[in-house]
């Protein structure tokens, strides 16, 4: 028997994943409806080949398809970043909420990471988020500094996601300032609004993963980029737990493994709230070469004039 917590991008997944395979599998979560909160962007080659293992087409999800990516003003064009509604998304997985006891318990409570032992050093960042109405061009638009960063995400409809994440609320609020007059977003119009948090630490800095009978995933584990994405990581570590049922003895090696990028980005947003400019030009090459790899256009060059290098 397996019991999971949390019913966000990767315990919804994992419940399928291992329902699909004839585990015997029951989740929970606190909450009883779908928050709206941030996280609507998904790198959507990964997101479709890994949601199409539980029979999932996340097509039927796309909100907005961004032409570009505006960093500090800078276009990057976009090939890979969608943006979902993930509300629905999650809504359409949620099943009825059981606790059993059981043989492993999966800890899939994000930011919380309730079950698992809490991390020394953690580095939680909070988040101050919006939704509103603008009429503006569907791309994505960013601000970034040395603190934290802002964003724009568009949802459809002239309806947009706004927000920031920062060293704190009022750093982050700044950050949106900023953002609005850069972009000409106007504080109108606004339909909710809220407050989260996130963890920027990369995996190795938030073992144990398996401790006793309680195994983490996602965000609780550190599946965050340093950009702030973590619903593609959340997935892919969800897969690796699933592959690793059998040997749990090498999930944490696997994470690392296969989400070595995390520790990169992460290495570097630490040299940027440091202030290390050289160790920044140090790691850069390898997260130019990741994000590349992705198919999102990042170049050595851009990359130095977004971040003021």
């Amino acid at each position: 028997m397996i019991q999971i917590y949390g019913a966000g991008v990767a315990g919804t997944y994992l419940y399928h994943l291992l329902t699909k395979e004839g585990y015997d599998v029951s989740i929970y979560d606190v909450r009883n409806d779908v928050d709206c909160r941030c996280a609507w962007a998904f790198a959507y080659k990964e997101a479709k080949e890994l949601y199409s293992l539980i029979d999932l087409n996340v097509k039927d999800y796309v909100l907005s398809n961004p032409e570009y990516i505006y960093a500090n003003g800078i276009p990057l064009k976009n090939k890979n970043i969608v943006i979902l509604e993930k509300r629905r998304l999650l809504k359409d997985l949620w099943v009825k909420f059981e606790k059993k006891d059981a043989d492993l318990y999966i800890d899939a409570t994000g930011s919380e990471r309730a079950y698992l032992p809490k991390i020394k050093k953690d580095r939680l960042l909070p988040t101050i988020q919006f939704v509103e109405d603008h009429e503006k061009d569907e791309n994505i638009y960013v601000h970034v500094s040395s603190k934290g960063y802002s964003w724009a995400f568009p949802l459809g409809n002239n309806r947009w996601h706004i927000g920031a994440g920062a060293l704190n609320e009022g750093i982050a609020f700044e950050l949106i300032k900023k953002l609005r007059e850069k972009y000409e977003f106007d504080e109108k119009n606004v339909f909710c609004s809220c407050r989260g948090k996130v963890r920027m630490l990369p995996p190795s800095k938030c073992k144990p993963f398996v401790f006793e009978k309680i195994v983490g995933v996602g965000e609780a584990i550190g599946c965050v980029s340093g950009a702030g994405e973590g619903n593609v990581p959340s997935l892919i570590s969800a897969k690796i737990l699933f592959d690793s049922l059998n040997c749990l003895e090498k999930y944490e090696d696997k994470i690392l493994k296969e989400l070595w990028w995390i520790e990169e980005e992460q290495k570097f947003v630490d040299a940027m709230l440091e202030g290390k400019k050289m160790q920044m030009l140090k790691i850069l090459p390898k997260v130019v070469e990741f994000e590349s790899k992705r198919t999102v256009e990042h170049t050595i060059s851009t990359f130095l004039k977004i971040i003021g290098l």
